[in-house]
C-alpha cells in the first residue's frame, strides 16, 4: 500500500536535516533517470525512520530466510552418497546463477507495477520449493527446486529488497541497505546450525517440513511489514534497454569492478573447511565448518557496519576501500594462517568485509544514478556478477588441484585478482567522476 501523500509531509524535519537531504537530492540529481526532474520532487525529504525501519526489518526477514543452509556434506553421506563433489557443488550454486541471471527481469516490472505483488509472487514461490523438498526423491528433482524454483524465488525478492530501502532513507540509506544485506549472511549462518540439528533430530523430509512451515510463516509477516512511498503515478514505464547506461563509462567501470571483484570474493567461503582440514586433519566435522559459521556472523556485522560508514564518507568511497581490505586480508592473512585460531580469525576478518560490496552496490547505484528505477538497475548490476558466481570457484579449485594443493596460490588468485580490480577502477573512476564532483564539491577529499 503506497503512504498517502499527508503522511509524507506530517515527518518533522529539522532544518539541518533539511538543508542536507536537499544537498544529497541535488547531487543525486544529474542522474539518467531523474534529469529534467525539478529538484522539489527529487527532494522528496524520505523520513530516514519511522515506518522505514519496519520495512528494512520486513526485508531483512525476506532476505534471511530465503537462504538457507543444506550442508553438501549431508547430501554426500545420507542421501545421494554415488554423486561427485562438483554436481553436488553446482547444485549448491545453481540458484544463485538463476538469480543473477533472471534479476533484471521482475527488477524493472517491479519499478513499474509496485513491489509488494512480485515480493508475495517470490514468497510463495520460495515456501513451495521448501514443500517439494519433502517429496523429492532424486538428484535431478533437487537440482529442479533448489536451482531453477529457488533462483526464480530469489529473483523476484533480491532486487526489490535492496532497492526498496531507498525510497524511505537518505542520510541512512547505506545503512539500512546494507541491514537488509546483512539479513542473508545471517540466515546463512543461523539456518546452517538449524537445519543441520534438525537434519540430526528428524531426518531429511520431517526437517524440510518444518522449515516450510518456518520460512511461510516468517514470509508472510515480512510482506505486511513492508510498504511503497511512491504513488502508483510516479511509477516510470520500463526501459528494457536504457541506451545512456550503456554510453556510460562509469557504469562500465562500476559493472567490471563486480565482475571481476566476484571471482575473488568466493574462493575462501568455498574452501575454508577444507583449508580447515588439511591443515588440521584432527579437526570433526563441526568445527571445520565453523569458521564458515563465523565468517557469516561477522559478514552480517560487517554489512550493516559498512553502511553506517558509508553514510559518513560516502558509498562509493566505501566500496573501494572493502574492495582493497577483502583481497588484503586474503593475501596478508590467510596465506599465512596454519593454526585454529589464526584460521577463525581470518574467517572473521575476512567475513567483515568480503561481501560488503554487494550491501553497498545499491547505494553505489542510487548515489550515481538515483533511485527512480533502483530495482531493476540492480537486477542489472547482479548480471555482472554470473561469471564470477559460476566459475569463481571452481576456477580456484582448479589452481588448488593444479598446484598439488598450494594454498598459497590460491590466496594469491583471489586476494591479487580484487587488489587489481580495485587499482584499475578506481584510477579510471578518479578521472571520470572528478570534474563531475569538483562542480559540486570542491574538496578532493569529499563524501562521495
Amino acid at each position: 500500500m503506497d503512504t498517502p501523500r499527508s503522511e509524507k509531509t506530517h515527518v518533522e524535519v529539522s532544518e539541518d536535516d533539511k538543508a542536507y537531504k536537499y544537498a544529497e537530492a541535488r547531487s543525486a540529481a544529474p542522474s539518467v533517470y531523474e534529469k529534467g526532474v525539478p529538484i522539489e520532487e527529487v527532494a522528496d525529504l524520505p523520513p530516514d525512520g519511522g515506518r522505514g525501519w519496519l520495512v528494512v526489518f520486513g526485508c531483512v526477514i525476506f532476505s534471511a530466510a530465503t537462504v538457507w543452509g543444506v550442508t553438501e556434506e549431508y547430501f554426500k553421506e545420507h542421501v545421494f552418497p554415488d554423486a561427485s563433489e562438483s554436481v553436488l557443488s553446482t547444485l549448491g550454486s545453481m540458484s544463485g546463477m538463476f538469480m543473477t541471471m533472471l534479476s533484471v527481469i521482475p527488477g524493472k516490472l517491479a519499478d513499474r507495477y509496485g513491489y509488494k505483488p512480485f515480493l508475495a509472487a517470490g514468497g510463495i514461490l520460495w515456501t513451495l520449493s521448501m514443500f517439494l523438498c519433502v517429496f523429492a526423491t532424486q538428484l535431478w528433482h533437487f537440482f529442479v527446486i533448489m536451482g531453477l524454483i529457488q533462483g526464480l524465488a530469489n529473483a523476484l525478492v533480491y532486487p526489490l529488497i535492496v532497492a526498496l530501502p531507498a525510497q524511505w532513507f537518505l542520510r541512512y540509506r547505506a545503512l539500512a541497505t546494507g541491514m537488509v544485506v546483512a539479513g542473508s549472511s545471517l540466515g546463512g549462518a543461523v539456518s546452517s546450525l538449524v537445519f543441520r540439528e534438525l537434519l540430526t533430530t528428524f531426518g531429511l523430509k520431517k526437517s524440510f517440513g518444518i522449515y516450510t512451515a518456518i520460512d511461510g510463516s516468517l514470509l508472510f509477516a515480512a510482506w505486511f511489514m513492508i510498504s511503497e512511498r511512491r504513488k502508483p503515478s510516479e511509477r516510470k514505464k520500463i526501459v528494457w534497454i536504457d541506451r545512456s547506461f550503456f554510453t556510460d563509462p562509469v557504469f562500465w567501470s562500476l559493472g567490471l569492478c563486480f565482475f571481476f571483484t566476484v571471482f575473488g570474493y568466493l574462493s575462501p567461503i568455498f574452501f575454508l573447511p577444507t583449508f580447515a582440514s588439511q591443515k588440521l586433519p584432527h579437526l570433526s566435522d563441526l568445527l571445520a565448518a565453523l569458521p564458515v559459521t563465523m565468517l557469516n556472523f561477522s559478514a552480517a556485522a560487517g554489512r550493516t557496519l559498512i553502511g553506517f560508514l558509508a553514510d559518513r564518507i560516502g558509498p562509493v568511497n566505501s566500496l573501494w576501500a572493502m574492495v582493497m581490505l577483502s583481497g588484503l586480508t586474503q593475501l596478508l592473512v590467510w596465506t599465512f594462517v596454519s593454526n585454529y585460531a589464526g584460521i577463525m580469525a581470518f574467517a572473521i576478518m575476512y567475513g567483515f568485509v568480503c561481501g560488503c560490496f554487494l550491501s553497498l552496490s545499491p547505494a553505489v547505484a542510487a548515489q550515481l544514478w538515483g533511485s527512480g528505477r533502483l530495482a531493476g538497475l540492480s537486477g542489472l548490476m547482479l548480471l555482472f556478477n554470473l561469471p564470477g558466481n559460476s566459475a569463481g570457484a571452481p576456477l580456484g579449485g582448479a589452481i588448488l588441484s593444479g598446484t598439488g594443493n598450494n594454498w598459497t596460490a590460491v590466496s594469491c588468485y583471489s586476494g591479487g585478482l580484487q587488489i587489481l580490480v580495485r587499482v584499475v577502477a578506481e584510477a579510471e573512476l578518479t578521472g571520470l567522476r572528478l570534474e563531475a564532483r569538483l562542480k559540486r564539491e570542491p574538496k578532493v577529499f569529499a563524501r562521495y
